[in-house]
């Protein structure tokens, strides 16, 4: 009699627990099936191989609130880097050094930036983060401010003008007939034209620090009590809905993913030596295009991407914006 309960109960279990692993596989298959299969196509199980040359910078720029000031602009000497990066399914990982470059003729800024991203198949969804720490700025329009200034001058640089950026976002992109693995990481390919609503949110921070005044002489009339601001940081939740769209000519594609929407941030920052603090809401920006060329065994992809954060401090407004134009080819293996 035992031994007939025993087998029972084994047989339960492996019923039970079968029927659990089919539930599971199941799943996964809906997951699996998300894309139209006539709009895209999905490389299996291949390793992907990805040299690019990019420039990625972070520039700022401040007005005065009332608009009689000139806009005052300051940027990054950063060069040319070369980046090798590799892809599987939904991971990528990479590395990235400085190259020579002529753009290193406007002071030295000492730059570290890395960036992660993931790019799902499900809903497009799709996780990104970046950390990118820049010291020493030049100023990039002293012909509107410094009085006899010639491109023959050099640029005014600041050694001491620091920023840190840190973000991290997810995003989905709610179309069956759409793919942004094949846009972004080339893991799948866009067999024919589709588009769908875009969602992105995600949490910012920003610090900025100099040791002396960021407003030159000639427009410290125009900011006020803005000249003694030193340094700040703040930190911004964001909701950004948007569109994104891939047109699509043979092997050849073009993809625009734009977002615009509002971030609520927190302000602390610091004027001579007093703190302050503020809370508003700001509009936000991201605007990303990709050309390529998609085959079987081979890719070729131009990037560009650009976002925006403007945002108000004592009297003035500050606009933070970030960057990136890249160029690369890969190859893909089984």
């Amino acid at each position: 009699m035992r031994l007939v309960l025993l087998i029972l109960s084994i047989f339960i279990i492996e019923q039970v627990a079968g029927q659990k692993v089919e539930a599971i596989k199941a799943k996964l298959s809906k997951l699996s099936s998300w894309s139209d299969s006539s709009y895209v196509y999905t490389y299996s199980s291949r390793w992907t191989v990805n040299p690019s040359f990019y420039l990625r910078t972070n520039n700022f720029s401040m007005e005065d609130v009332n608009g009689v000031g000139q806009e005052i602009v300051y940027k990054p000497n950063t060069p040319m880097k070369f980046s090798l990066s590799a892809s599987y399914r939904w991971l990528t990982l990479g590395f990235s050094f400085k190259l020579p470059s002529y753009l290193n003729d406007k002071g030295n800024t000492e730059s570290f930036s890395l960036y992660i991203g993931t790019q799902t198949h499900y809903a497009n969804w799709g996780l990104d983060f970046f950390f990118v720490k820049n010291s020493g700025y030049y100023l990039a329009n002293p012909e509107d401010i410094i009085d006899g200034w010639t491109d023959r001058d050099p640029y005014p640089f600041r050694s001491d003008l620091k920023t840190l950026n840190i973000g991290f976002s997810s995003h989905i992109v709610l179309s069956r007939k759409l793919s942004l693995k094949a846009a972004l990481n080339q893991t799948e390919k866009q067999l024919k034209s589709a588009g769908g609503f875009a969602l992105q949110v995600g949490a910012n921070f920003s610090n900025l620090k100099n040791d002396s005044t960021l407003i030159p002489y000639s427009q410290q009339e125009f900011y006020q009590d803005a000249t003694l601001f030193r340094k700040g940081g703040y930190v911004s939740l964001n909701i950004r809905p948007g569109y994104a769209y891939t047109y699509v000519f043979g092997d050849f594609y073009s993809t625009t993913f734009a977002l615009a929407g509002l971030g609520f941030q927190i302000q602390t920052y610091e004027v001579k030596a007093k703190r302050g603090w503020g809370a508003q809401l700001i509009p936000q920006f991201r605007f990303q295009q990709v050309f390529g060329y998609n085959t079987d065994n081979a890719f070729i992809k131009l990037m560009f991407v650009y976002n925006s954060y403007n945002y108000k401090v004592q009297k003035m407004r500050l606009k933070n914006n970030f960057m990136l134009i890249s160029l690369g080819g890969g190859l893909r293996f089984k």
